[in-house]
C-alpha cells in the first residue's frame, strides 16, 4: 500500500470536485487549469508506479485515481494509456468495471467513434440523451456487464439531480440577442438563425466535459 500516494489522490479529487460544483462560480478555465495540472501529475505517478489500482491506494484511492483520468480531457493520448492501464487493472480485479466503462466511452468519443455503454449524456430537446452510441437496442446488456443500470434508469437519474436540461446560447453576431440551439450530433454542424434580426451561423459539437460522467 501507499498511503501517501492515496492522500494525494483523494486531495486532488476532491479539489477536481468542488471546481466542477462552484463552476458557475470560479469560471471554466479555473476548472481547466485544474485538470491540466492534475493531468500532468498523474502522467507522472503512471510513469513511476503504472495504475494506481485497489491493491495500491485503497479502493477510494483507484476511484479517485480514475475520476483524474476522466478528466484528463487536455492529452487523449495519455488518457488511452489510462485506459488500457485500467482495463487491465479490471481483469485483475484491481479496478472497478464499472469506472472502466465511463473511461472508454470518454476515450471512444473523443477518438470519434461511438461509446459502447451511453455514459456520456448531452441534453437534446428537453431530454438527457446519450451521445453517438453503438448498436442502442443491445446497450442494456453491455451496461448490465458493468454493474451500470439500465440507460433509461441512468438518464433519469441524470435528470434528478441536474433537472432538464436547456439548450445552449450564443450571441448573435449581428444585434447580440441570445440565440438558442440544442447541440448537434458529434461530428456536424448545424445552422442556427437568430430569431430577432435573421442572422445565421453555423455551430459544431463541443465535447461536454461534466454531464453524463458520474462525477
Amino acid at each position: 500500500m501507499r498511503p501517501d500516494l492515496r492522500a494525494e489522490l483523494l486531495r486532488r479529487a476532491e479539489r477536481d470536485q468542488e471546481a466542477r460544483s462552484n463552476g458557475a462560480r470560479v469560471g471554466w478555465q479555473a476548472v481547466s487549469a485544474i485538470d491540466a495540472e492534475n493531468l500532468a501529475w498523474l502522467a507522472g505517478v503512471v510513469a513511476d508506479v503504472g495504475w494506481p489500482g485497489k491493491s495500491m491506494v485503497g479502493d477510494d484511492g483507484a476511484h479517485a485515481a480514475w475520476l483524474l483520468a476522466q478528466h484528463a480531457d487536455g492529452d487523449p493520448a495519455f488518457q488511452r494509456v489510462c485506459l488500457d492501464l485500467l482495463a487491465a487493472a479490471t481483469v485483475r480485479g484491481d479496478a472497478a468495471p464499472r469506472e472502466l466503462a465511463y473511461l472508454t466511452d470518454r476515450v471512444l468519443l473523443a477518438e470519434g467513434q461511438p461509446q459502447l455503454y451511453g455514459t456520456q449524456c448531452i441534453g437534446r430537446d428537453g431530454q438527457w440523451v446519450p451521445r453517438r452510441l453503438r448498436d442502442p437496442g443491445t446497450v442494456d446488456d453491455r451496461r448490465a456487464a458493468m454493474s451500470l443500470p439500465p440507460l433509461a434508469d441512468y438518464t433519469g437519474r441524470l435528470g434528478e439531480a441536474y433537472g432538464p436540461p436547456a439548450p445552449a446560447t450564443v450571441p448573435c453576431g449581428q444585434c447580440g440577442s441570445g440565440v438558442e440551439f440544442w447541440p448537434p450530433e458529434d461530428g456536424t454542424t448545424y445552422p442556427i438563425t437568430c430569431r430577432e434580426c435573421g442572422w445565421t451561423t453555423t455551430v459544431a459539437m463541443d465535447t461536454p466535459r461534466d454531464r453524463g460522467t458520474g462525477r
